[in-house]
């Protein structure tokens, strides 16, 4: 007996290696979990990005993608891991795919302009690091990314207004407070 999923058929051959391969990488406590809810493997990659194992995330984002490939929390996943472990031609490839499929999806824009950045195209980054934007003003990261791309580029009047937008939406940001104080003094202004 075999199933459909995402345009492919999975025997269940295929999902008994899945499964052995995700046994492989999870610990005991994760599989206990993961047998209780199999959707969990996506919650556990992105735990893995959070810790920096992201080899370990990869090999869970890639079995999802196996699965669900067009899901936009297993690409995004796959994207971010593969960027961190420094492939970021694959990973780029793997965003675009995510932003072909969810062309309003903020997180989704958010990452590929990350890859972009990574990349050193910083008029791609900033295309859609303000894309993102856009569609979800309220993500702190993304203004912070958008301002730092600006400053990296040595464009300190567009950090500088990058910055009073992130402000506007969280105006009692320390943070943010302090990288508008210092991108004035880097522009001779006084505070």
């Amino acid at each position: 007996m075999s199933a459909r999923i995402a345009g492919h058929f999975v025997g269940m051959k295929d999902i008994k290696r899945y499964k052995d391969k995700i046994v492989s990488i999870l610990t005991s406590d994760e599989l206990l979990e993961f047998n209780r809810d199999s959707s969990s493997i996506i919650d556990f990659g992105y735990e893995y990005v959070e810790i920096g194992d992201y080899r370990r995330a990869f090999k869970l984002f890639s079995i999802g993608a196996r699965l669900h490939e067009s899901d936009p929390d297993i690409l995004n996943g796959l994207g971010i891991a593969l960027c961190e472990l420094g492939r970021f031609r694959a990973s780029r490839q793997v965003l675009e795919k995510a932003a072909a499929l969810y062309p309003d999806d903020a997180v989704t824009l958010a990452n590929l302009a990350g890859v972009y950045w990574e990349e050193a195209d910083f008029e791609k980054a900033i295309h859609f690091y303000a894309r993102s934007l856009e569609i979800e003003n309220c993500i702190p990261e993304t203004h912070f990314n958008l301002i730092n791309v600006y400053y990296e580029l040595g464009d300190l009047f567009m950090a500088y207004i990058a910055c009073l937008n992130l402000l506007k939406v969280c105006p009692d940001d320390e943070q943010a407070i302090e990288l508008r104080n210092d991108i004035l003094l880097n522009l001779g202004l006084s505070i």
